[in-house]
């Protein structure tokens, strides 16, 4: 009797230490399950911009192909959807680098080497720092990156757009409220955009076209803040002698631009307070 009583307790208590050596593997595994998933949610989070920058250049391979099995009209509206899709895309990676951005022009070094390594990052993904001017710097794709892309498969204006667009982003257009093209330049630019539009009158793109060339019209005709064409702060208003020069040029060489009569019109008006909605006005007759 005494015998079986002893083994009775000696099988409880081989059974209770199976449950805790059981509960112990049970505790540990779980331990080491929440370690591994800590780590990757880590990794995730630390390596999320270069995730947008892997997405970026995918997309572009995808886009690439895709190209390949479309007809030009198609490739048109791939391009406007493509174009929209990556500038929201860019905006995320420029939200992951803010803090590198913001130290752009930091003298200290590590941050002048922070700012090289993601240029150098940026650069295998066909991107670049745009400097915007007021301290501010952007990441944009390089300046033929779509004429690139799609010269080969969309229709003729698009083509003709995107070959435009390409020369324009070349260099910077303004910063700090000024120009930093010339008034040459922005005339020229003016031009190549009157020919396009005589050129393609119906094509979807002419609505953007005609909005981005008024701007460049009223640029070219009053300047910008820290730019003007004319001196208007002071009793003595006259406009500069060189963007006489410049509208004298513009009219000899291209006399019958739609330009040419809103330049007549500003050498007339231009101390006027009303000079910006008597040129709009102008405008609105184009």
């Amino acid at each position: 009797m005494r015998k079986l009583s002893v083994l009775l307790v000696f099988g409880i208590l081989l059974s209770a230490c199976k449950k805790n050596d059981d509960k112990t593997i049970s505790d540990i595994s779980k331990t080491k399950s929440d370690t591994i998933q800590t780590k990757s949610v880590t990794s995730t989070e630390t390596g999320h911009s270069e995730s947008l920058l892997e997405q970026f250049s995918k997309n572009k391979n995808e886009v690439v192909l895709k190209l390949k099995t479309l007809s030009n009209k198609e490739a048109n509206a791939l391009y406007e959807k493509y174009s929209e899709e990556n500038s929201s895309l860019l905006q995320q990676i420029a939200e992951k680098e803010s803090a590198v951005l913001d130290k752009f022009y930091h003298e200290d070094e590590t941050d002048k080497k922070a700012v090289k390594l993601l240029g150098e990052k940026l650069s295998k993904h066909q991107l670049e720092f745009w400097e915007i001017g007021e301290g501010y710097v952007e990441i944009e794709p390089l300046h033929d990156f779509y004429y690139t892309i799609f010269k080969d498969y969309v229709t003729s204006d698009y083509k003709e757009y995107l070959h435009l667009k390409s020369e324009e982003n070349k260099t910077l257009y303004s910063a700090d409220a000024g120009l930093v093209i010339s008034f040459k330049d922005l005339g020229d630019r003016i031009i190549s955009w009157e020919n396009f539009m005589t050129k393609y009158p119906d094509s979807k793109l002419i609505v953007s076209v005609k909005e981005e060339y008024k701007n460049y019209q009223m640029d070219y005709l009053v300047g910008q803040d820290n730019t003007p064409t004319a001196e208007r702060a002071t009793d003595e208003k006259y406009i500069y002698p060189e963007n006489i020069q410049e509208f004298n040029r513009f009219m000899k060489k291209y006399p019958k631009s739609p330009t040419v009569p809103l330049i007549n019109l500003f050498m007339e008006n231009f101390k006027s307070e009303s000079i910006f909605d008597l040129l709009r006005a102008e405008q609105d007759k184009l």
